[in-house]
């Protein structure tokens, strides 16, 4: 009998070590604010590659919804450009190689109070080469919505901003068009795209805008140590403060 006990004491403790496993993993799985979904597809007309961001467990569930939605249009819309063009070039024997429709999504920082990433859009439809554009999202978790860098920043930010960028120009100015440091100091830095990271914000420009096609497309991080004194927006006071 005191055996058989021993075997229902050991079988009662490892129910509750995997109840307790269950709990555990579900409660990861509910934390994982932003999830990456692939797909892809090919055949002799059109490459798509897909990797899309969808949010979860959000405070605001409409916010999620309408956040997810409009970035999944949006691939969809890109995809299915790219597809009719494919499908009207080869009708008319003019494509000589598959084009291509690709979505990358780069998660550049997450936290519990933040989500910094940026979607990457690919298209080939024949030439010397691709072209790619993108659109970074900033979300404020807590408050459910997303971040313009007004409000992480005062606005009397922006020349010290650009005097940071242009001295990265200069540092390496082979790779940059002469008058690109004239364009950023005449640029509204407001209306650009940004990323948040642990350290940095890092603002990103389209090819050809500054650069040429070789140089890719530049990326210029600012320390938050260089403009704290302009940061309006607590959760990356409180990141500076670690």
């Amino acid at each position: 009998m005191s055996n058989w006990t021993g075997a229902q004491k050991r079988i009662y403790i490892l129910a509750i070590l995997l109840f307790i496993a269950i709990l555990a993993y579900l409660s990861s799985v509910r934390g994982k604010k932003i999830e990456l979904i692939g797909s892809s597809t090919k055949n002799d007309s059109i490459q798509i590659s897909i990797s899309m961001p969808k949010f979860n467990y959000l405070n605001d569930s409409k916010f999620q919804e309408e956040l997810n939605n409009s970035i999944e249009n949006k691939v969809k819309n890109f995809v299915e450009e790219i597809r009719k063009i494919a499908q009207q070039d080869k009708e008319q024997r003019v494509q000589r190689v598959p084009y291509e429709a690709n979505v990358k999504t780069e998660v550049h920082y997450q936290d519990k109070n933040l989500i910094s990433l940026i979607i990457y859009y690919y298209q080939f439809t024949g030439g010397a080469h691709g072209t790619t554009t993108f659109e970074t999202y900033n979300i404020d978790i807590k408050n459910s919505k997303l971040l313009n860098l007004s409000d992480i920043l005062d606005k009397n930010v922006e020349d010290a901003i650009k005097q940071e960028i242009t001295r990265q120009i200069q540092s390496q100015s082979e790779y940059f068009f002469p008058e690109s440091v004239e364009y950023i100091l005449k640029d509204n830095i407001f209306n650009r795209n940004f990323l948040m990271e642990a350290t940095a914000l890092t603002f990103i420009y389209p090819h050809y805008e500054i650069a040429p096609y070789a140089t890719g497309m530049p990326m210029f991080s600012i320390e938050w140590q260089k403009i704290k004194q302009y940061i309006i927006y607590e959760p990356i006071k409180n990141l500076m403060a670690k």
